[in-house]
């Protein structure tokens, strides 16, 4: 198993992006920087306020007058936002996807992320017709236990999934807890891991991963995500911790786990 990309995720308004901008290019390559979209959180802690996603997305276009360079990001879809791409809302997604630049967009259908009273088949139905309708856009899709039938409608049903859709295994629904085994379900092509994953997780967790993913996927190049564990409560504020990213992407560059093609 190897690594092509860690995502840190929950940017908001705590960040210096400066700062950020230059652990970029101190890692250049392999980090994702996640963007969570929740239109009644908005400008929250993990929330990035409406203004600073217009300059996320300037920044991932390279279109920053002040920042040269540019960011990879991923949008992660909760709440209505979500709802309105189960429900095969085009024109709100596509307006989400030019808005930030993106390059993939994460689906979190749960009750964590207030994604309720939706049903599998007519979400599945929309979520190919979304795919179909921005093939440039890699859709993934969050699978536990919430999404299982959602999942298996999309991977395993009678049409084959959509080229541009894969799925990120987290067990705990987005809540930073790691689960017993990390072993993929069969038939995935391409996925990533998340759940419990910070500075003082990941190396032993990849070594799990590693070893669930020895019977069916000795070879998978993967992704993983975090979000809870880095961050941290500074003077009572509750914030995205470029101090405790940098020390797992100084771990994951010093521990042969990313593919080569990466750096």
């Amino acid at each position: 198993m190897k690594l092509h990309t860690v995502g840190f995720c929950g940017v908001d308004d705590s960040v210096d992006l400066q700062e950020l901008m230059k652990m970029d290019k101190d890692f250049p390559g392999w980090i994702e920087w996640g963007v969570l979209l929740r239109p009644d959180k908005q400008g929250s802690p993990r929330y990035a306020s409406r203004e600073l996603l217009g300059r996320l997305g300037r920044l991932a276009r390279g279109e920053d007058p002040d920042l040269p360079g540019s960011l990879r990001l991923a949008a992660h879809l909760c709440g209505e936002d979500c709802l309105r791409a189960l429900n095969g809302d085009v024109r709100h997604i596509e307006e989400l996807y030019k808005l930030l630049g993106v390059r993939r967009m994460q689906l979190n259908p749960t009750k964590a992320n207030e994604v309720t009273g939706w049903a599998a088949a007519d979400a599945a139905a929309n979520l190919r017709k979304l795919s179909q309708a921005l093939p440039e856009l890699e859709l993934i899709l969050q699978v536990n236990q919430e999404t299982r039938e959602l999942f298996q409608l999309l991977f395993h049903g009678d049409v084959p999934p959509p080229a541009n859709m894969s799925v990120l295994l987290d067990a705990s629904c987005g809540l930073g807890v790691s689960p017993t085994t990390w072993e993929p379900p069969p038939g995935l092509r391409r996925f990533g891991f998340a759940g419990g994953l910070g500075p003082s997780t990941v190396l032993p967790q990849l070594e799990a991963m590693n070893r669930d993913c020895e019977a069916n996927y000795k070879d998978a190049v993967v992704w993983i995500d975090m979000e809870t564990r880095i961050r941290s409560q500074v003077n009572g504020r509750d914030v995205f911790d470029l101090s405790l990213i940098r020390s797992v992407a100084e771990k994951i560059a010093e521990s042969g786990w990313l593919l080569k093609s990466s750096l």
